[in-house]
């Protein structure tokens, strides 16, 4: 029979603890990915254009949660005003933000 210290012991629930945390964040139904510009639907890209006429899209993330896709998109005018937006993949807009 092995004999284990009491250090690796009180270790043992910690490690269960922890197991358990990282797999219940990962079953949230929620996902976060950071994807290049150029992987965005233009569908979405062309609701953008008509919301912000110019706008430099600069980055852009895609969400999906319980099944529903967005896209949190950033990007910057021509006169420097920054913008962070979040639209719906049917293209509806839920967020349109000016960064400070």
């Amino acid at each position: 029979m092995k004999n284990t210290s009491p250090f690796m012991r009180s270790l043992k629930p910690s490690i269960i603890i922890i197991s358990a945390v990282i797999g219940l964040s990962a079953c949230n139904g929620k996902e976060e990915v950071y994807i290049p510009v150029s992987e965005v639907p233009a569908s979405i890209i062309n609701v953008v254009q008509t919301a912000l006429p110019g706008i430099n899209l600069s980055a852009a993330e895609k969400e999906t949660k319980d099944n529903s896709v967005s896209y949190e998109l950033k990007g910057k005018l021509i006169n420097g005003k920054k913008y962070e937006l979040k639209i719906a993949d049917d293209g509806t807009i839920i967020k349109i933000k000016l960064d400070d």
